[in-house]
């Protein structure tokens, strides 16, 4: 094989490997607004429900899901940021 055989044939392997990064992301990314959307909805039924400013329980329950909520969006931010940098590799590669 020549070096630019090589060189070609690398260059397609690391392609397919960025490729099959941004799908992984991309499905996490997913998974965690779905995630994200599941705890938003669980703190609002629990912010809309008669005994919520009364009962210590649900403050706590609150409390709990806003640090869960925290973490899934903080978890986002770093999927979105990793997916970017992976596509930018892909198309540095591609030109």
């Amino acid at each position: 094989m020549t070096y630019s055989q090589r060189l070609t044939h690398g260059n397609s392997s690391d392609i397919i490997y960025l490729e099959h990064q941004i799908n992984i992301a991309e499905e996490e990314l997913a998974k965690a607004e779905e995630e994200r959307r599941a705890y938003e909805s669980d703190l609002d039924q629990l912010r809309k429900s008669p005994d919520h400013s009364t009962s210590a329980t649900n403050i706590s329950n609150e409390q709990k899901l806003v640090v869960e909520l925290n973490k899934v969006q903080s978890m986002i931010k770093t999927i979105r940021t990793r997916l970017k940098n992976l596509q930018e590799d892909l198309g540095e590669l591609e030109d």
